[in-house]
């Protein structure tokens, strides 16, 4: 698996240990699986370059975009939902979506590989309309999205989780104009972004760089980025989010660039 898309194991070993616990935010049945060993080690290691105390980052924003798929789908009627870099995400098959959704899956074709993999061992069925489009996001990934069932002319919900980090300032900006360009009115966008300039944050940015997958970007005004590209943001605190969701924060409280965002695309 593409380096990357490796790391998404490491985000499904987070999920599955938060699917252990009595007061659990969410239930990933498929998560363990999907991990798989390798994943569980790399998570071990992500917490033990970060100072070995380990914070409900995955689980916090799990919970948090859950929450805002659901409510842009059942109370804002939005039926198409997007999640660019999907990687082993599993919310086709663990949310209760409203009748009429369809979701589309983006990834690179060795990452929907391993999930259909392991996901067909368990017999696994999606709960909405699932398809998974193969793409390069380097490339001209929004023709292969129209070459699907996606409907430009409707409302879309877009997720670009744990993904911008990864890029570089001018390709995250692309994607991002992308997602508005293709977005109608009304149109709904969810994304996080992590600061990486602290001295504390030099052994993770060492890790992932021995992994492949070097982590370059971090923006200065988040809801000032997406306003650039189209969108109507607001941003909302790890720390804060974890309190509100039972999950308090055990060291000092994130900087304001690691956030998660929701965005709406106005009238172009």
């Amino acid at each position: 698996m593409d380096p990357v898309g490796f790391t998404s194991r490491l985000t499904a070993a987070a999920r599955a240990r938060e699917s252990e616990r009595r007061d659990r935010l969410f239930n990933d049945a498929f998560a363990a699986a999907l991990a798989g060993p390798e994943g569980f080690a790399f998570l071990d290691r992500h917490w033990m370059v970060l100072g070995e105390t380990p914070r409900p980052n995955f689980e916090v924003r799990t919970r948090f975009f859950d929450d805002f798929l659901l409510e842009v789908t059942r109370i804002r009627t939005i039926r198409q939902v997007v999640l660019v870099a999907a990687g082993l995400d599993t919310r086709a098959f663990r949310l209760e979506w409203p009748s009429g959704v369809r979701l589309f899956e983006l990834d690179q074709p060795d990452v929907l590989g391993y999930k259909a993999a392991i996901l067909d061992r368990f017999g696994a069925k999606p709960r909405c309309e699932r398809n998974t489009v193969a793409v390069d996001l380097r490339r001209n990934w929004s023709r292969d999205l129209l070459d699907t069932a996606f409907l430009a002319r409707e409302p879309t919900a877009w997720l670009l989780e744990g993904l911008l980090m990864y890029l570089p300032g001018a390709a995250v900006e692309r994607l991002l104009k992308e997602t508005a360009e293709l977005s109608v009115p009304q149109s709904e966008l969810g994304v996080d972004t992590l600061a990486l300039t602290l001295p504390q944050m030099q052994g993770f940015i060492d890790l992932y760089a021995e992994r492949g997958c070097p982590v370059t970007f971090t923006p200065d005004d988040p809801v000032g980025l997406l306003g650039r590209c189209g969108w109507r943001a607001k941003a909302y605190r790890y720390d804060e989010e974890g309190a509100r969701l039972g999950r308090p924060w055990p060291v000092a409280a994130p900087p304001p660039r690691s956030a998660m965002l929701t965005a709406q695309r106005g009238i172009p």
